[in-house]
C-alpha cells in the first residue's frame, strides 16, 4: 500500500473515543534574544519577547488526539493553581473532556519553562511535586477511570508515564484491569523509572534508550539495517518476554522506528522528517497516531506508517506540537510542505 492509500485511515480518527492517563503538565516557554553576556556570570542575557505555553506530558498525547479529531477524555491531577487553570483552559479549548482531571489543593501542576534565545534553548527550569498521590485523590482518579470504562464513553486507554508520581505499580494494574474487564484495550508508553512489568498491553511504545533501560540493558549505537542490529533485537525479545505487549514500537528518533509483534519479523520504518527542529513530544504524537490508525482500522505496519509521517511533521516545530488532519493527509500524499507545515522557529 502507498502512503497516499493511508489518507482514509485520517478520516476516521473522529470516530474514535480514546482516554489519556497520566502525568499532566504545562510547557511554558519565554522567547527572546540573546546578543550579550551578563557581567554578573558567565551566561547570556536575554531579552524576551514574548511567552507562550502549551499541553506537555501526557496533555501534550490529549491535545494531538484532539487536534486529530478524535474525543478525548483526560485522566490525572492538577493543583488548584493558576498553571493548573493555564493548562485545563487550553485542553478544554482544544476540545477534550476534562471530567476525569482530578484537582487537588495538596500537589502543584507540573511545570517546565523554557527559556529560548533566537533557536537555542538557554535553560529550562522545572516546577514538580513527584511524590505519590494522596491516597483520596487516588482513589477519585480510579473511580472516574471505571465509570468512563463501565459507560463505554471510550474505546482505548493510553497511559503515559513521565515519572512524577501519578502512577504507581498498584494504580496501574488496577486500570489495566477495569479495561479488560470493559474489553478496552490499553497502551503504555513507559518510563525506565516505573518498570512495571504489566501485562495485558495492546502497545507499548519507548524510545531506543528507553527501551534499553527497561531490558536492562547497555545502550549500543543503532545498526543499519535493522535486521542486523543484535543488541535492539535482543531488547525487543526482552521486553516482549519481561511486558508481553501484543505490539512493541521502538522510535528511533532519526533512524525512524522499529515495530515488533508477535510471530512477525522486525519492521523497519525509515522516518519521514525533512529537518529536525525539536524532538519534544514526537513519541507522544506516535503514540497519539499509532493508537488512532488502530481504531481506524489500520494493521499495526499501518499505523507506524501514519504515526511515522506525523512524527516527521512535529520535529520540524520548537517544543510539543500537534498535528492536524489535513497536515497528515498532505504528508501521506507527499504534497509540498507536508513535513513542515505549521510554524517552525518563531521569528523572535
Amino acid at each position: 500500500m502507498a502512503d497516499a492509500d493511508l489518507v482514509p485511515f485520517v478520516g476516521r480518527f473522529r470516530e474514535s473515543r480514546v482516554g489519556v492517563l497520566g502525568d499532566l503538565m504545562l510547557d511554558r516557554y519565554i522567547w527572546g534574544s540573546a546578543t550579550r553576556i551578563s557581567q554578573e556570570a558567565p551566561v547570556p542575557v536575554v531579552r524576551v519577547r514574548r511567552e507562550s505555553a502549551s499541553p506537555g506530558g501526557a496533555a501534550n498525547v490529549v491535545r494531538n488526539l484532539a487536534s486529530l479529531g478524535a474525543w478525548t477524555a483526560t485522566f490525572g491531577v492538577i493543583g488548584a493553581d493558576r498553571h493548573g487553570e493555564t493548562l485545563a483552559g487550553i485542553l478544554r479549548e482544544a476540545g477534550a473532556s476534562l471530567d476525569g482531571v482530578v484537582v487537588t489543593p495538596d500537589r502543584e501542576t507540573t511545570v517546565k519553562t523554557r527559556v529560548i534565545a533566537g533557536s537555542q534553548q538557554v535553560v529550562r527550569i522545572d516546577r514538580e511535586q513527584t511524590g505519590e498521590l494522596p491516597d483520596a485523590c487516588r482513589q477519585e482518579l480510579l473511580a472516574r477511570i471505571r465509570a468512563a470504562v463501565q459507560s463505554r464513553a471510550i474505546d482505548a486507554l493510553i497511559i503515559e508515564d513521565y515519572a512524577k508520581g501519578v502512577l504507581d505499580r498498584a494504580l496501574v494494574e488496577q486500570v489495566v484491569e477495569i479495561c479488560r474487564q470493559g474489553r478496552i484495550f490499553v497502551t503504555l508508553d513507559p518510563h525506565p523509572a516505573n518498570p512495571f512489568n504489566l501485562h495485558g498491553l495492546r502497545l507499548m511504545t519507548p524510545n531506543r534508550a528507553e527501551a534499553f533501560a527497561l531490558a536492562a540493558m547497555h545502550e549500543q549505537p543503532t545498526v543499519l539495517p535493522l535486521a542486523s542490529d543484535e543488541a535492539l533485537l535482543r531488547v525487543g525479545q526482552r521486553l516482549t518476554e519481561l511486558w508481553g505487549p501484543e505490539l512493541l514500537l521502538v522510535t528511533l528518533g532519526a533512524d525512524g522506528m522499529a515495530l515488533f509483534a508477535a510471530g512477525k519479523p522486525l519492521l523497519h520504518i525509515p522516518t519521514e522528517a525533512r529537518q529536525v527542529f525539536d524532538v519534544s513530544g514526537a513519541g507522544d504524537t506516535v503514540m497519539a497516531v499509532f493508537v488512532l490508525g488502530l481504531l481506524a482500522g489500520a494493521t499495526p505496519a499501518e499505523a507506524a506508517r501514519l504515526s511515522n509521517h506525523a512524527a516527521g511533521i512535529v520535529v520540524g516545530r520548537v517544543g510539543t506540537a500537534a498535528v492536524t488532519p489535513a497536515e497528515l493527509e498532505s504528508a501521506l500524499r507527499g504534497e509540498c510542505g507536508g513535513a513542515s507545515a505549521g510554524p517552525l522557529i518563531p521569528g523572535v
